[in-house]
């Protein structure tokens, strides 16, 4: 087992010099190191922390590999000079934060763990989150030694974007609701962490206990990263629902979603939930925190009255909506919208779709704020389905987010993948949330299921896109921020 710490760390050396006086617990060099690596590594479950410069770690893990974590953390911070903190935290809400202290702010390497004791229990801690996808054979079996990745290649690409976007500032990736920079550094560290993981045959499979999603490897590695990988050889080509958010929130807006008249109904209802065949605990959360929210409805009105929604949705009301979102040109209505009010441009399609997340996923009152600009726009120009997002978000804004992400989850994982697996048992498929990713001989027949499956559980068939994962698009990557640069100066 190998983890990762700054390439110019010695830690025999600092050791040596500064003798550990630990009272509670004999001092293990392994322990140390594993939680330097915590340091680096922790936004591989979260690429949102690379915007950041302290990374939370949570104490109660901590305590639950080592009891005299405290001490270690205090030798890091105090004797060794390592580690620094914010030393902020808020009770059951954020962690403290830690960051490598000046020196130590380089890349990573790879380092093996050679406490036999405490290998195992880091084993058994991988197990335990395996365990959470031992009933996903279908696709946890395609993450075996055929799926490859291109380790060098991928190590000189991240080498070359590090040194180009080091020296220029205006190459940083932007995040305009964040108002924040991506950081050169902690995106090659990323980087780097997951393709060797994926090398060594690292999977890091497991299923989150929120909103049931499949993560894996790849589901958190850099989308430009992805196009060194092969399987058994082969090419593959991802197909994604475009703009997925807002395509699978217009079955929100229908009253079949929430009323259930027909049971043999082939569109997707509430009942998607049943308990007894979530193994998650999270789809129970759900309904929990939604029957809060939702007042129960009668077959006798004309839409499900949310709440207090001052209305009910007239098909006027939501068919521009529903026709943006279904023919996958929502983000681009949205972009032009939001340049025209707002008199600023958004530099690609990311930008816009992280401001249409600002809208959908921050809470009612948000509205009020300065930087509420385009949740306003949104608001005026869909104001009926602006509406019931806001009922949904009514006490808690992360219902409506959760709630998507769990039909999509479902749709994903136990309709559509159990289908394919089903009808093409030798098609190798991977989930990476709102796509699937395979072969180019099983493309077609991947891409039809999932149209016939959507169509039929939203209502509406969705604009997919094929995304070839090819080598050659590193080459590209590279040569588009070289023009950018030049264009710079």
């Amino acid at each position: 087992m190998k983890i990762f710490i700054p390439e110019n760390l010695d830690i025999d050396i600092l050791i040596h010099n500064n003798p550990p006086e630990f009272k509670k617990r004999k001092f293990k060099r392994d322990e140390l190191l594993y939680i330097i690596h915590l340091v680096s590594a922790i936004s591989q479950t979260n690429k949102d922390l690379l915007f950041e410069d302290f990374v939370p770690i949570n104490a109660q893990m901590l305590q639950n590999l080592f009891k005299n974590y405290k001490e270690y953390l205090g030798y890091l911070i105090i004797d060794l000079k390592i580690v620094e903190s914010d030393n902020q935290y808020i009770v059951g809400v954020r962690s403290k934060g830690y960051r490598f202290t000046k020196k130590y702010r380089t890349t990573v390497n790879p380092i093996a763990i050679i406490d036999k004791r405490f290998k195992k229990k880091l084993q058994r801690h991988k197990l335990k989150k395996e365990q959470s996808v031992k009933h996903l054979d279908h696709l946890t079996k395609w993450f075996n030694p055929k799926l490859k990745i291109d380790k060098e290649a991928v190590h000189d690409f991240l080498k070359e974007e590090y040194e180009t976007k080091q020296g220029d500032y205006d190459l940083w990736d932007y995040d305009r609701i964040k108002k924040m920079h991506k950081k050169p550094l902690h995106q090659y560290n990323h980087a780097k962490m997951s393709v060797d993981k994926l090398s060594w045959q690292d999977f890091n499979l497991m299923l989150d206990n929120n909103v049931y999603r499949f993560h894996s490897n790849l589901t958190n590695m850099r989308s430009v990263v992805r196009n060194a990988i092969t399987y058994d050889g082969e090419k593959l080509i991802s197909i994604d629902i475009k703009n997925s958010q807002p395509y699978l929130s217009t079955v929100l807006l229908s009253r079949a979603f929430w009323i259930e008249e027909n049971k043999h109904a082939s569109s997707l209802s509430l009942t998607f939930f049943d308990p007894k065949k979530r193994p998650i605990k999270g789809f129970n959360h759900i309904i929990n925190d939604l029957s809060s929210n939702v007042s129960n409805t009668n077959t006798t009105v004309t839409y499900i009255m949310l709440g207090d929604c001052p209305q009910p949705i007239t098909s006027k009301g939501l068919q521009h909506y529903i026709d943006l979102v279904v023919n996958g040109g929502f983000y681009e209505y949205l972009g032009k919208q939001f340049t025209k009010e707002l008199g600023i441009g958004f530099r690609d399609r990311k930008e816009v779709k992280a401001a249409v997340f600002q809208v959908l996923f921050t809470s009612n009152q948000f509205i009020g704020q300065e930087a509420a600009k385009p949740k306003k726009i949104f608001k005026k120009l869909f104001k009926q389905v602006y509406d019931v997002f806001a009922q949904i978000k009514k006490r808690d804004k992360s219902i409506l987010p959760r709630l998507l992400q769990s039909i999509e989850s479902y749709l994903m994982i136990d309709v559509i993948a159990k289908r394919i697996s089903i009808e093409y048992p030798e098609a190798p498929i991977f989930t990476i949330h709102d796509s699937i990713t395979t072969t180019e001989e099983y493309v077609d027949v991947v891409e039809q299921i999932m149209l016939e499956e959507l169509a039929k559980a939203i209502g509406h068939s969705p604009e997919l896109k094929r995304e070839d994962w090819d080598i050659k698009n590193l080459t590209k990557h590279l040569d588009t921020l070289k023009q950018k640069s030049k264009k710079v100066a």
